[in-house]
């Protein structure tokens, strides 16, 4: 009976009989809470409508018009009542004046209107009217879920084009940091160990338009406190420094540099590695680790 109650569709004893368990349940008052405010809500979602400008003037004229029919009419019947008891009795004088009294009704601004007809619901009416409204608050309920829903789930669309659009960027710069290795335009060349680090080895890939490089070292021996390794460039006798970088426990080193233009501009260049002071040196003064014949 709660959504029937919200509706406003209870019998008034029904009606009382559940305000009166309303006032001792907590439950079923939340309930009738929560649908009373659905209800509520139901006048929003109807489109705002405007009433035509004789709307008021149609309404008064119709109420007049009704109100002098039901006068007219209450007044011939009265006359017809008086007429029948004065020809009853046979007093002619008291006929014509009660006629006369009756037959001119004083002027008036109220306007009778019937009683309204109590309502009386019947057991099918009542049963379909509650129906009527558990489909409607089902209903409800239901366009409520359903817009939860489509709210989440733009959330989550929204969550998912952020993220792809970061992993985007990342793919973006990752290419732009393996750029040397995968250019059309990339050259590479080997770094053998040298006697001090044998078993050192490394790759250097430099992109020739550009001037991206990238040095990947396997096997240097861990630098000595204070120390670090330095790459260099080396195109037509001219030593260029490069970046400084300490491998890990393992000998190995990713290093990114920007090849000079000097070393783009040479037909061949050779690249070594050194271990230098830990802050690089602009000329090479330790022992080369790594080195190479030819670009």
């Amino acid at each position: 009976m709660l959504t029937a109650h919200a509706l406003g569709a209870l019998e008034p004893e029904e009606a009382r009989g559940l305000d009166a368990h309303l006032a001792t349940c907590a439950e079923c008052r939340a309930e009738f809470d929560g649908w009373s405010e659905t209800a509520a809500a139901l006048a929003y979602s109807v489109p705002q409508a405007e009433p035509s400008a004789n709307l008021r003037a149609r309404i008064l004229q119709n109420a007049r018009t009704q109100g002098q029919l039901a006068v007219s009419s209450k007044s011939e019947d009265n006359v017809a009542v008086v007429n029948d008891g004065v020809a009853s009795e046979g007093g002619a004088t008291r006929n014509a004046s009660s006629t006369s009294t009756i037959a001119s009704p004083s002027s008036t601004n109220v306007l009778p209107f019937a009683p309204p007809a109590k309502r009386r619901w019947s057991a099918p009416a009542i049963f379909g009217a509650l129906a009527a409204g558990l489909a409607f608050a089902a209903l409800v309920v239901s366009i409520f879920v359903i817009w939860q829903r489509n709210n989440r789930m733009h959330t989550e669309m929204a969550s998912l084009q952020e993220r792809l659009n970061q992993t985007q960027g990342e793919l973006a710069r990752v290419r732009e940091q393996q750029s040397p290795l995968v250019s059309p335009e990339s050259q590479s060349a080997l770094l053998a160990g040298t006697k001090v680090a044998p078993r050192a080895h490394a790759m250097l890939a430099f992109d020739k338009k550009t001037g991206r490089a990238m040095l990947l070292a396997y096997d240097l021996p861990p630098a000595p406190a204070g120390k670090a390794y330095q790459l260099w460039f080396i195109a037509d006798g001219h030593v260029m420094p490069g970046g400084v970088f300490t491998p890990d426990a393992r000998g190995h080193a990713e290093v990114r540099d920007q090849m000079p233009a000097e070393g783009l501009k040479a037909p061949s260049a050779i690249f070594a590695v050194t271990l230098e002071p830990a802050g690089g040196v602009v000329a090479p003064t330790g022992d080369k680790y790594l080195l190479s014949q030819t670009s």
